[in-house]
């Protein structure tokens, strides 16, 4: 099992949890941090170069930040479009051998969220160079379409090859991910939540948290785990999960997230924001 991600210290937890739920399992902990090009390709290179590592039956893109404040990174790229796509898609398709080499069955999935329907890619301008326009949930919304797109993408080149790509909403599960959320009094945020979750939901925050109250870190593990092991999964249509189950119903999946023309569009596209091509 390959964990990636900024900190071994963070990530010592869950490894420890690992081997007390069983001894016997391997675990490899690799650097990486999801909003910098160069420590991805660090870090799809040491995959590519251990010996031990044969073949990546199930790769699982979880990494995000959330509403953040508008930041470009190092590379030049809007902050939650690096950390929510164009970092997994470079890992990814650059560790893609090893994927292959699994055969039939195997998986790459992505955690996206119903924050899709907020926004879809901005093309002309993923990132918001027109002054005014960035807005944070409007940014969020952009990654996490890109996120679906690119496993729509994915699903053409690799379908006939018997691997599936699926993109995942875990549900409202209470983790760090609004840790980074921009700051703003008590009573802004609440006007902003509303607003979202009225686009998003079509109710006022309130009204949907007491129908849909939070999730256990287990029930929001529970999508993505179908998505990665189910193998009946491929006999149903559709590349979005929620609630367990894949839906292709139009008031939880925009069509600007499934759009095979669009996805294709921003596989050019994540090619030009990374500059390099993947001929796969």
């Amino acid at each position: 099992m390959i964990l990636v991600g900024r900190s071994q210290e963070k990530a010592q937890a869950t490894i420890d949890a690992i081997q007390s739920v069983n001894p016997s399992a391997r675990t490899r902990f690799v650097a990486a941090d999801l909003t910098s090009l160069a420590s991805v390709r660090e870090a799809a290179q040491t995959i590519l170069d251990d010996p031990s590592i044969a073949q990546i039956d199930v790769v699982i893109n979880n990494a995000a930040v959330m509403a953040t404040p508008f930041e470009l990174t190092r590379d030049g790229v809007e902050r939650q479009l690096a950390a929510s796509h164009l970092g997994h898609f470079v890992l990814t398709n650059r560790i893609l051998p090893k994927i292959l080499a699994a055969g039939p069955g195997a998986r790459v999935v992505a955690l996206t969220s119903s924050g899709h329907r907020m926004s879809g890619v901005r093309f002309a301008d993923p990132n918001y160079g027109e002054p005014g326009s960035y807005t944070p949930y409007d940014a969020y919304g952009q990654a996490k379409s890109a996120v679906i797109l690119y496993a729509v993408a994915l699903n053409r080149r690799l379908a006939s090859r018997g691997v599936r790509a699926y993109a995942v909403h875990p549900g409202s599960v209470r983790t760090n991910l609004q840790s980074h959320v921009v700051q703003v009094s008590q009573e802004e945020m609440r006007a902003m939540m509303d607003k979202v979750s009225q686009k998003v939901m079509g109710m006022p925050l309130a009204e949907y948290r007491q129908k849909n109250p939070w999730l256990t870190l287990q029930q929001g593990c529970a999508t993505t785990l179908r998505a990665a092991l189910d193998p009946d999964l491929v006999k149903q249509e559709g590349v979005y999960l929620q609630d367990c189950d894949l839906t292709t119903d139009t008031k939880w999946i925009k069509e600007w997230a499934t759009d095979p023309e669009l996805a294709e569009k921003l596989w050019t596209l994540s090619e030009e924001l990374v500059g390099e091509k993947f001929d796969v």
